[in-house]
């Protein structure tokens, strides 16, 4: 009989278990398995997933767990495929693999693998992670759960990550997150996503799309499990020791703040539910008047500009990665099209412009803690309803609206689930904080939690 070890448990009851002996990690192992051979959902998730392998893990760490224990043991994650992940290969979302150079794993890989963490695949990606909506034409575009009558985007650019989650193949998702990319797909697929700010943990074994904002990130089904790792992996910060006596307090008192540009795309159902739940978000806390935050304004202008990403992708895609550029996804090959005409005089204008943008935004916080906003404006679109590049621009610049003002000011960011919208597809909540605040952030979003309830309770 299925143990069901994995559904509605926490990272901290499943390690418990472990410890006590409850259950196994060969248990984990063939649920997580089980879950993947029944579920064409969940097969549509992964570009590799290898039964053999997860087998062969889960027996390696049962023999060893008992001398070596550490919280992420045998926590089944699964990896965007951006990671170098030993024993399997990158591609990054295109047809081909990567060079060798990229299977080679970084500091958060390393974290996994040092605390015997089950790693269950690699998950599918928008081909180099850009875009927001989710689709990738040449593994297939993972199935948004939520939705048992049509083909809905996953949110992207972590496609497979938020699905991986929903169909109990993983418990925690890395992914990563350069205008939206944790977040997105969270939001729509009823996840926690966590999006830190750039340079507190290391891009290091990670194939690059924007060496000026990616990020890497996580994707879990709670805020509680959300700082349950956060602090296993923000060990590899060089803040962590400046901050490890810091504790997160879901006692805090907060203020917060909204921004009405935030609002002004969003479909009606989804701002009236967020508006309902950011009512009785204050009844707990202190809502500061509106600022004129109009560096927000000013960074999703540049955003669709192209930013920064569009020409660091380009300089990517047209030097080390050449050999791929031929097969780029239409849509991807779009957004830099125009890219050879952008100048080096305009880069480092639009550098400069947007770390003074940055500094002054982060002086705005000491009249609140933080900004909530909904996530995603709209109800994630049906894939076939995209075949149009125009329609798949606009779904993506939508989609990506919310979320990329976040990265190019530096900031950090959570999307917490809050409710379903009209088609009965999850709404996420975001919440914006300061550059390197994360744990005042977690703190807030773990007390809103506790108060709104969590996605078992608000979203079923």
């Amino acid at each position: 009989m299925k143990k069901n070890i994995l559904h509605k448990k926490s990272f901290t009851e499943i390690n418990e278990d472990l410890v006590l002996g409850n259950i196994s990690v060969i248990d984990i192992a063939n649920e997580v398995i089980e879950n993947y051979d029944s579920d064409p959902i969940a097969k549509s998730a992964y570009v590799e997933f290898n039964s053999k392998t997860i087998l062969q893990k889960a027996r390696q760490i049962d023999k060893i767990k008992d001398s070596k224990y550490h919280p992420l043991m045998g926590i089944p994650t699964s990896v965007k495929d951006l990671y170098g992940v030993e024993n399997y290969k990158t591609r990054a979302g295109s047809p081909k693999e990567l060079p060798e150079k990229w299977e080679k794993e970084g500091p958060i890989l390393n974290t996994l693998q040092y605390h015997n963490s089950l790693i269950t695949g690699k998950t599918n990606t928008v081909e180099f992670a850009f875009g927001g909506v989710g689709i990738n034409p040449h593994w297939g575009t993972p199935i948004n759960p939520w939705d048992n009558n049509n083909h809905r985007v996953p949110g992207g650019s972590s496609a497979g990550a938020g699905v991986s989650l929903c169909t109990g193949t993983a418990a925690l998702a890395l992914g990563t997150d350069t205008a939206g990319s944790v977040r997105i797909p969270a939001s729509v697929t009823g996840n926690v996503g966590l999006k830190t700010t750039k340079n507190r943990w290391s891009t290091d074994g990670i194939v690059p799309l924007s060496k000026s904002f990616d990020t890497p990130g996580t994707l879990a089904h709670t805020v509680e499990d959300t700082i349950y790792a956060f602090e296993e992996f923000d060990k590899t910060s060089l803040y962590y020791k400046n901050e490890k006596k810091l504790t997160i307090d879901d006692d805090i008192a907060f203020t917060f703040t909204t921004y009405d540009w935030f609002n002004e795309k969003c479909d009606n159902n989804i701002l009236l539910e967020f508006e309902r739940v950011l009512n009785t978000v204050e009844e707990k806390s202190t809502r500061a008047s509106s600022e004129n935050l109009n560096e927000i304004d000013e960074a999703y202008f540049l955003f669709t500009q192209g930013g920064l990403a569009a020409a660091e992708f380009a300089s990517f895609i047209n030097g080390e990665m050449a050999h791929l550029k031929d097969s780029l996804d239409p849509n991807v090959a779009f957004r830099i099209k125009d890219m050879h005409a952008f100048s080096a005089l305009e880069y480092l204008q639009r550098k400069d412009l947007l770390e003074e943008m940055s500094l002054s935004i982060n002086a705005k916080f000491n009249k609140f803690d933080v900004i909530i906003t909904p996530t995603v404006p709209i109800s994630p679109p049906i894939v076939s309803d995209l075949a149009d590049s125009k329609k798949y621009s606009e779904a993506n610049g939508l989609m990506l609206r919310n979320t990329s003002p976040v990265n190019l000011l530096g900031l950090c960011a959570i999307s917490i689930p809050i409710a379903l919208d009209q088609n009965s597809l999850p709404i996420g909540m975001q919440i914006i904080a300061p550059s390197f605040k994360e744990r005042k952030l977690l703190s807030i979003a773990q007390k809103i939690e506790n108060q709104i309830g969590n996605k078992y309770q608000n979203l079923f």
